[in-house]
């Protein structure tokens, strides 16, 4: 490895699709007291902010007007800042809790290192003026931090302040001292308070991956990735992972970790998590958005959990058991979920999980009715399906089940949209159909 440094101010403008340019200005400061202030500049008076991405109403319980005169609220699904009077303004300012917390198929706003660092994900501050629609996906963003400290942003180090124009679903950047390493593969900040195995791993294990997917799903398009792996050591039982374009991140907040890293079943949890978010690293290195509805998230979740499964039994022999072990246990919890509802309704019904589950099991079919038919196997067809959908503009299930009809058969793809859409009265025989007509010529 070698140390990348290299300080200056960063203007980086993000390519992106359609644009609208955001009336509203971010900017985020780091106090030498510690304290996280986040402000908002509208170019025009508005009556409240609404913010983008809306889980769950934990920036109610989190962030803190610095004025008495603003609250923020949560209604209907969606959290507003906005005065208290209900009079317009035009600027605003909170302060952050720069802790952990977890959310629901979204990522945490804070991934602390245990060195006192921070991993900022931007997308969780990204507001509108009044409401927010499908065409505001650009933001003008800036970010300041005390001297003793620096910015990890695009894989370079940008001193003590930078601004640059944000976009689409945002990204991590790093404020802290520590200095990232450079290797072969990728730009790696990794925490230096994880156990030594775990950061072996790291070291070894994610080029490792790299190098076994780029032959099957192409180089990463741009410049080298970058790693982040971060480490709370607090009461907590959580970990996250996750990409965004050429990032990928991982984050535990546990205070056994040390301890966790000697039973072996964490040890190939750990391998399969780094094998899943590797993948998704090389599924998204198109322009494209292959996956755009949440009720179609089996489609990628399903397609890292499948390739994360093959990657470990070809990388990693011994993991064998252990493999077959994941996979039998996805499809007894595919049974259990499919039995209440249809997998295009699991967004909705707070069975995201069922994504990753039963998306294995498609997946696995797919392989299955592709050696059957001579066509490749599902890094080939989800290749196929990425170019398909560079040329369309777009993707999606009917994108994807057209690839796999024309590498399978029409009765195959057609199985498959039932598995998705269709009420099973019986899961298991649900599943076992899905395996037969993919056998069958």
């Amino acid at each position: 490895m070698k140390t990348l440094f290299c300080s200056f101010m960063l203007f980086l403008i993000l390519p992106v699709g359609s644009v609208k340019a955001s009336s509203v200005d971010i900017a985020v400061v780091k106090q030498a007291d510690q304290q996280w202030i986040l402000s908002y500049q509208a170019s025009e008076p508005v009556t409240k902010l609404a913010f983008v991405r809306n889980p769950d109403k934990t920036r109610t319980e989190r962030w803190e007007p610095v004025s008495d005169g603003f609250h923020l609220i949560y209604k209907e699904g969606q959290e507003y800042l906005l005065r208290k009077d209900g009079a317009v303004f035009s600027e605003v300012s909170v302060r952050l809790t720069p802790t952990y917390t977890h959310l629901a198929k979204d990522y945490a706003p804070f991934s602390p290192f245990s060195d006192g660092g921070t991993l900022i994900y931007t997308g969780r501050l990204f507001a509108c003026a009044n409401t927010c629609d499908d065409n505001n996906n650009q933001w003008q963003f800036s970010l300041q931090v005390p001297d003793n400290e620096h910015i990890l942003i695009d894989g370079q180090i940008a001193g003590e302040q930078a601004s640059w124009t944000d976009s689409d679903n945002g990204m991590n950047v790093y404020v802290g001292s520590q200095t990232p390493l450079e290797t072969q593969n990728v730009v790696a900040m990794v925490d230096p308070g994880l156990p030594e195995n775990m950061k072996h791993a790291l070291d070894t294990d994610i080029p490792e991956l790299m190098l076994y997917f780029e032959p099957q799903l192409g180089k990463i398009n741009g410049k080298k990735p970058v790693l982040f792996a971060s480490y709370a050591n607090v009461n907590g039982h959580s970990s996250q992972g996750g990409t965004l374009p050429n990032q990928i991140f991982m984050h535990w907040n546990v205070n056994n970790l040390h301890r966790k890293t000697k039973d072996s079943q964490f040890l190939n949890d750990t391998l399969w998590f780094f094998a899943h978010e590797v993948a998704h690293l090389y599924q998204f290195s198109g322009d494209v958005e292959l996956v755009g509805n949440d009720n179609e998230a089996w489609l990628h979740e399903g397609h890292a959990d499948w390739l994360a499964a093959k990657a470990l039994l070809a990388l990693y022999p011994d993991t064998d058991l252990y493999v077959k072990s994941k996979i039998e246990r996805a499809k007894v919890k595919c049974i259990e979920g499919l039995d209440k509802m249809t997998l295009s309704q699991a967004s909705t019904q707070g069975r995201f999980d069922l994504y990753y589950t039963c998306g294995l099991v498609i997946h696995h079919a797919v392989d299955k009715a592709l050696q059957k038919h001579d066509s490749g196997d599902s890094a080939s067809v989800w290749r196929a399906f990425s170019q398909q959908a560079e040329q369309l503009g777009t993707g999606g299930i009917d994108v994807f089940l057209a690839v796999v009809q024309g590498n399978t058969s029409e009765s195959f793809a057609k199985q498959i949209r039932l598995f998705v859409e269709k009420q099973q009265g019986n899961p298991e025989q649900a599943i076992e159909a899905l395996m037969r007509v993919a056998l069958q010529q």
